[in-house]
């Protein structure tokens, strides 16, 4: 999908896209700080977008992505630093 065409708020599918954003966050944020690497905004919306397979055609198109990352960002460190919390420090590994 282009990330022209992703939901915006309003729509009926923006909670579900929103929620995607926050997960593939979660997972880069997760990363980093296992490998103790740091990304700044713009690296972060580059994985997220990459995760989630959206195609970035114009600079409009990163920025909106860009300002959903910076206000997800703050959650994404919640949920990675309460499952460290929860798990001692390691993520559960769900084999099927």
């Amino acid at each position: 999908m282009k990330a022209s065409e992703a939901p915006v708020f309003g729509d009926n599918d923006w909670n579900a896209y929103r929620a995607r954003v926050a997960a593939a966050l979660t997972d880069v944020e997760a990363d980093m700080q296992q490998r103790s690497y740091g990304l700044n905004t713009e690296g972060l919306t580059a994985e997220v977008a990459a995760r989630l397979q959206l195609l970035i055609n114009t600079p409009e198109d990163f920025q909106v992505l860009e300002a959903l990352v910076k206000a997800l960002r703050h959650i994404a460190r919640e949920a990675v630093r309460a499952t460290r919390e929860d798990h001692g420090g390691q993520f559960a590994l769900l084999l099927t």
